[in-house]
């Protein structure tokens, strides 16, 4: 999963990649709200009921999004469509380049 502060490439709106820090995660549903990605890497939501976060539901996981802001406009993401974290993919990069792959 990924974290607020995290830099990450991912599919726009019109399937080009590009990369972009994560800002906030939210949700689609009204339940869901103060949302915050736990240090075992799962979403949670703050529950009223429980006084406790929570994990999101896996059948509500497709409401979740993460706000990455650009100079233009704030773009936001679904989770399927971040292809992976931008340090990850630079750091195969220069494996590769240094083993020759």
């Amino acid at each position: 999963m990924y974290s607020i502060g995290e830099s990450v490439d991912y599919f726009d709106e019109e399937d080009n990649i590009k990369t972009g820090i994560i800002g906030d995660v939210s949700s689609d549903l009204d339940s869901y709200v103060n949302l915050r990605v736990s240090d075992n890497d799962k979403v949670q939501y703050w529950s009223k009921k429980l006084k406790m976060y929570v994990n999101v539901k896996p059948k509500n996981i497709d409401t979740i999004y993460f706000t990455i802001p650009n100079r233009l406009r704030n773009e936001f993401v679904l989770i399927k469509d971040i292809i992976g974290s931008a340090t990850n993919a630079e750091s195969k990069e220069n494996s590769n380049a240094t083993s020759g792959g």
